[in-house]
């Protein structure tokens, strides 16, 4: 599957992208809003993780707007948050959730289930 991390917290960014390519799969990374919302405009991913709170915007408008068009508006779309207090109404746009920190287990789940 072709993945996309978005995490200003470049450390896990990128640890969650060395995971993911050792389970065999495409990633790409980015660290802000902006960087996220030009990926997934111009490039098919499977599966897009989103922090939700990033300095530059919102993960959930953000997430809403990946889902308006764009290559990306069919990806599956999980939130990652250290949030441990979530409302229905905080992961409305999204299809799944993960609570940080994230495990490989964690991260392999999550990619079992975007797959069906």
């Amino acid at each position: 599957m072709h993945l996309l991390f978005i995490d200003d917290h470049k450390d896990s960014a990128d640890a969650f992208a060395e995971i993911a390519v050792m389970l065999g799969h495409q990633v790409q990374v980015a660290y802000d809003g902006e960087t996220a919302i030009d990926a997934t405009q111009n490039t098919t991913f499977d599966v897009v993780f989103f922090d939700i709170g990033l300095p530059d915007g919102d993960g959930r408008e953000l997430c809403r707007r990946v889902r308006e068009g764009g290559a990306s508006q069919h990806a599956c779309v999980i939130a990652v948050t250290g949030m441990m207090e979530l409302h229905a109404k905080d992961l409305e746009p999204f299809d799944g959730f993960l609570h940080k920190p994230v495990s490989p287990d964690d991260l392999r789940r999550a990619l079992d289930f975007a797959e069906g």
